[in-house]
């Protein structure tokens, strides 16, 4: 269900990624990407920052003991966490999380909005987080020791140099023939989404440059795998302030160009409101729907009609 890129190419882009370390700007990413395809203009487009994972155990020079935590503790003893308790509560064993960035890179590989290619990359530091072992409070669950509720914290210091690792590919046109087949794929906002980025004035652009794709696969009702994507704006800090509920007219016009031109495509108001951008942009929507139903003229028409349908079955992501 991974519609990813061909396989030989694929394990060379790994390895290659694997063996860039990261810079300001991430340049490198890209030329590895072109490097290793060099018929696609690729282009990072967004980074996704503030999560982070489990990671491994050190000692308390800073020694390592493990580079995954879940792994040592059923290594050592999952099944008797009070003995694991006994035997380490003293050794000072500090547990680790990676700190970790999402790159997403694309490249177009069609006339269709869904024609593109996603890369996505992990850039990764680890740092020390706490001390493993609470003396106060002897672990009942091996999540006490992955996620403890009260961490005994410790000052973060990194371990070694940041890396990169690859997360995943898609083929986004893949992916869109996986999400149009079947009875479900009528209620998927993803496809009304790119129906509405063709039918309105956006189309004229370069959707792959204005979104990427959060995939993820559920269960339905009859326990058939399914795919659905959530498209995510790569809109940068700088959109103007949303104006008073109560503007209208050529006030209400002149936000709309500045919202457009600041994130780079016509519409993008509507399409960052979907998304989840700033829900005061809902509001708008409605404002601007009074205004060209009523007295003012300044949307096409077809962006009039997309609107249009909005307002009488709205969605949002």
């Amino acid at each position: 269900m991974n519609a990813a890129l061909p396989p030989e190419p694929l394990e060379k882009l790994e390895r290659e990624i694997s063996n860039t370390r990261p810079q300001p700007g991430h340049g490198e990413l890209v030329q590895v990407l072109s490097t290793v395809f060099p018929d696609r203009d690729w282009e990072l487009v967004s980074s996704r920052k503030g999560w982070h994972r489990v990671g491994g155990i050190v000692d308390a020079q800073g020694n390592r003991i493990s580079d995954n935590l879940l792994a040592w503790i059923e290594q050592e003893g999952a099944d008797d966490l009070m003995d694991l308790f006994i035997r380490y509560e003293d050794d000072g064993l500090l547990a680790t999380k990676m700190c970790g960035t999402t790159h997403y890179l694309t490249a177009k590989t069609g006339d269709e909005p869904w024609d593109f290619i996603q890369v996505e990359v992990n850039e990764l530091r680890e740092i020390t987080d706490r001390e493993l072992f609470d003396p106060e409070n002897p672990p009942d669950a091996v999540e006490d020791l992955l996620s403890p509720d009260d961490p005994v914290k410790v000052d973060p210091t990194s371990l070694g140099a940041a890396i990169y690792e690859l997360r995943q590919t898609w083929d986004i046109a893949d992916a869109y023939k996986n999400m149009s087949e079947g009875s479900y794929g009528g209620s998927l906002f993803t496809l009304r989404f790119f129906d509405d980025w063709l039918a309105s004035s956006a189309a004229t652009r370069k959707f792959h440059r204005r979104f990427v794709l959060k995939m993820s696969i559920f269960k339905d009702r009859f326990g058939e795998r399914r795919l659905q994507a959530t498209p995510v704006s790569t809109a940068k800090q700088g959109l103007p302030p949303l104006p008073s509920a109560t503007e209208r007219g050529v006030d209400l016009h002149n936000f709309l160009l500045a919202f457009d031109r600041a994130v780079g495509y016509p519409m993008a108001w509507y399409f960052c409101m979907i998304t989840g951008v700033d829900k005061g942009l809902e509001a708008i929507a409605h404002a601007v729907y009074e205004d060209v139903t009523g007295p003012y003229d300044y949307l096409p028409e077809r962006d009039v009609k997309v609107l249009k349908g909005w307002i009488e079955d709205h969605y949002t992501f």
